[in-house]
């Protein structure tokens, strides 16, 4: 697998910092994208790091606003 840690600090930083989740379009594809990586092989790793999948991580901002 990819090192995805340096990706994984800067999809952090998407939302914490650029409220990409306030976004209602905004999904974790398309953050991919935006990253450069492919969704499914860095889901894997969001998820091995955060125990929740990209989706999941994008609605419990949604839901407070805060994160995790």
């Amino acid at each position: 697998m990819e090192d995805f840690h340096s990706v994984f600090e800067t999809f952090g930083r998407m939302l914490e910092c650029g409220k990409v989740y306030l976004d209602p379009g905004c999904s974790f594809r398309r953050i991919c994208e935006a990253l450069g990586v492919d969704p499914v092989q860095f889901g894997g790793y969001v998820f091995s790091e955060s125990g929740f999948s990209g989706e999941e991580i994008l609605e419990i901002y949604r839901r407070t606003g805060a994160g995790l």
